[in-house]
């Protein structure tokens, strides 16, 4: 079981003596928590596979689910606030249900929260009802809606969770501030400052810009206030002021708006299952619902990738991804012969016929690279390609450990915030046994700085497959230095990799870890006890 699992049930075990501490958290004291149990069905597991996939890909072309007025919540209504709401679960909640685009609206406006001299002006989390043109009249505010801080922390408190490290957000503010950007950097700072990707100035998300981008600046969001550039110059630097190249839709099920549908105004029409799958098919990137929930279907609609109910390992030894007839992916026997799906520089081929793993040799053969679909259109493309072939394997396995989807099967281990990697000193020739490991600056042409797992967990250096990644004397304690040493068949040479770490097959409390929490080049790289935290995230980048 991955480590995220345990996790998971060891937080589900907590539900039944925790009371939510988060404004509409779901439970309620008892031991039932509907969310957590999406997260752990096939839906929920192949939504976190298939955002594995596009990594390295333009945010520009992503197939991305996430949710309309987040904060305007069942969740947080109350007598006066939230009256028309358009969402049932908390910014947290949906968070966790798998929206990556997240919108608040922020006005400047009054207030009666606290004692009353605490009344007053600030940022609210408000949905005037009127629409945007004249939502900076702030008609419709309530006097006791939520400070946009408690809704900027919900988001702070999903990201502290380690199962979200490897997590990257579109963050929207609709700016109703009245030109209050001090107040408004500084709150948004104050939360989340640690979490933004930087702008650099007023202007577009690049369209170049990817999730790896983010996080190897040791970033996890990207900030997009509408509306003119921010008066604040740190604000300035921190948010894009447009979306760039990623298209977007949403949908409005407010009564106010069926209102105004009635009496011949504009009208957002909703968003179904069938429209989410077409949408993404055609290129979409950002699709944001109303109502966003586990139960109606729209969660696994944006599914694109594995079919329904799989991957299920079924028989205990299919590990390897297969595009089957309907342009879904199964899980299969890797040994199966298939043809394979190569990416070329005009677009996709499918060449050869063989196991899985000789599918980088045959796409190389035919001008390309054996690859994986990152969307939804790009799946289609693929699909598209295959001339009569109904399976075709692609890029994608959990060889290594059941359950941690990657691609490739040899590649750098990689800490993408410092934007380092597993490395020997020196040159390829130092790859012998008795050399030390380190930390240092990850290079493409770097072959001591790639790895290949086999089947018993061993992690060989390519320079010198005969040596493997050891844990000098079979030492548990913490400290305990990692080296290379000749291969052989002792368990401090087995690793488990289960998608974030790197765990130690002689004790799974014991990770890899970069000592200090250094960053510098030459870092050492030893065993300790696993925390999670980010000396310890290793993403395996495959060549």
């Amino acid at each position: 079981m991955m480590k995220s699992s345990i996790k998971r049930l060891a937080n589900l075990a907590l539900l039944s003596i925790a009371v939510p501490v988060l404004a509409g958290g779901s439970g309620s004291g008892g031991d039932s928590d509907p969310i957590l149990e999406k997260q752990e069905s096939w839906a929920g597991r192949a939504s976190d596979y298939q955002r594995r996939l596009d990594i390295y890909s333009r945010l520009s072309d992503s197939s991305t689910l996430g949710s309309h007025n987040t904060y305007n919540s069942e969740a947080y209504r109350d007598i006066d606030s939230y009256l028309d709401p358009q969402q049932k679960h908390s910014i947290y909640d949906q968070l966790r249900m798998g929206a990556r685009f997240i919108e608040l609206d922020a006005h400047w406006t009054a207030h009666t929260k606290g004692w009353p001299w605490q009344w007053g002006d600030d940022l609210l989390l408000c949905h005037s009802g009127i629409g945007k043109e004249l939502g900076s009249l702030h008609i419709g505010c309530g006097l006791t809606d939520r400070f946009l801080s408690e809704g900027l922390n919900e988001i702070r408190d999903w990201f502290a969770d380690i199962d979200n490290a490897d997590e990257v957000i579109v963050l929207y503010i609709e700016d109703h501030s009245d030109g209050r950007h001090n107040e408004l950097y500084n709150k948004i700072n104050s939360a989340l400052g640690n979490k933004i990707y930087q702008s650099g100035g007023c202007k577009s998300v690049p369209n170049t810009l990817t999730k790896a981008d983010v996080l190897g600046a040791g970033k996890q969001i990207v900030l997009w206030k509408d509306g003119d550039c921010a008066s604040n110059s740190s604000l300035r630097n921190m948010a894009f002021n447009s979306l760039g190249g990623m298209s977007r839709i949403w949908e409005d099920a407010t009564t106010v708006a069926k209102i105004s549908g009635f009496f011949g105004g504009a009208v957002t029409p909703s968003i179904s299952a069938s429209q989410i799958r077409e949408e993404f098919k055609n290129g979409r990137n950002l699709v944001n619902l109303d109502d966003m929930t586990y139960s109606d279907g729209r969660l696994e609609a944006a599914i694109w990738s594995f079919d329904n109910n799989e991957p299920n390992n079924s028989g205990g030894n299919q590990d390897c991804a297969v595009q089957w007839g309907n342009g879904r992916w199964d899980d299969a026997t890797c040994t199966n012969h298939h043809p394979y799906a190569c990416r070329t520089s005009s677009g996709w081929v499918v060449a050869g016929n063989g196991p899985w793993t000789d599918g980088a040799s045959a796409c190389a053969n035919a001008g390309g690279k054996f690859d994986a679909p990152t969307n939804s259109a790009d799946n289609e493309s693929l699909k598209a390609a295959k001339n009569g072939n109904s399976h075709v394997w692609v890029n994608f396995h959990d060889r290594f450990y059941e359950g941690a989807w990657q691609k490739g099967i040899d590649g750098e281990f990689q800490i993408r915030s410092m934007g380092k990697c597993l490395d020997i000193p020196g040159s390829d020739s130092n790859a012998n046994a008795g050399t030390n490991v380190q930390l240092w600056s990850c290079s493409d042409q770097a072959r001591d700085q790639r790895w290949t797992m086999d089947n018993d967990g061993r992690l060989h250096n390519v320079a010198n497959p005969s040596v493997c990644l050891d844990v000098a004397g079979s030492n548990q304690n913490n400290g305990a230095n990692i080296l290379l040493w000749h291969c052989h068949d002792g368990k401090n040479q087995r690793w488990i990799l289960d998608g974030t770490s790197l765990l130690s097959q002689m004790n799974a409390s014991k990770s890899i870890d970069v000592s200090g929490v250094k960053s510098a080049n030459g870092a050492n790289i030893h065993l300790y006890d696993f925390h999670g935290r980010e000396n310890q995230r290793w993403s395996f980048i495959a060549k």
